[in-house]
């Protein structure tokens, strides 16, 4: 015989078990839960790597989509990338590049970046970022050659890996 005592008990962790659940699989990140699906984020925003040159109010855009760059010590000769959110909203942004080859790390270089692997490997900070989100590199005469990974975080997450090639620069060209 069932009392009023039991049948109380039997409720209270039937509803104590499903808020367990629910809270389980909500901080667990289940997908089926999640009302936006995590790859569209990623059609919020527009990329673009290669050559740049100083844009309006002097932040760098990119003008040659390449990714294949000379190293050229030249400061005048820049490249990089930007992402740009197509809602011009804030958000937050950082980016790591492994070399092929450790840089020298200079006291500037560590003030700049997290420097990691004897210096193999850079990561930026994360900062906020208004519609555009661009950064410009310049190379040093002992910078190496050869293929380097950039891989660009928006909100926490990788946006976009990118592979290029980093070749001497000829500086005779005859036409």
């Amino acid at each position: 015989m069932k009392s009023k005592l039991s049948m109380s008990r039997t409720t209270f962790i039937a509803r104590l078990l499903t808020a367990a659940l629910f809270a389980i699989a909500t901080f667990a990140g289940v997908d089926s839960l999640d009302a936006k699906p995590k790859k569209k984020w990623k059609s919020e925003y527009a990329s673009k790597f290669g050559v740049m040159a100083p844009g309006p109010g002097g932040k760098y855009r990119v003008y040659a989509e390449t990714t294949y760059i000379y190293r050229n010590t030249d400061q005048e000769y820049v490249h990089g990338f930007e992402v740009s959110r197509k809602d011009q909203q804030r958000f937050m942004g950082y980016f790591e590049i492994r070399f092929p080859e450790p840089i020298k790390i200079t006291p500037d270089l560590e003030k700049a970046y997290t420097v990691m692997e004897g210096g193999r490997f850079i990561r930026s900070n994360s900062e906020i970022h208004w519609e555009v989100y661009s950064s410009p590199f310049w190379f040093s005469p002992d910078d190496p050659l050869g293929q380097y990974e950039l891989t660009i975080y928006i909100d926490g997450e990788v946006y976009r890996t990118v592979n290029y090639d980093v070749v001497p620069f000829e500086s005779g060209l005859t036409f």
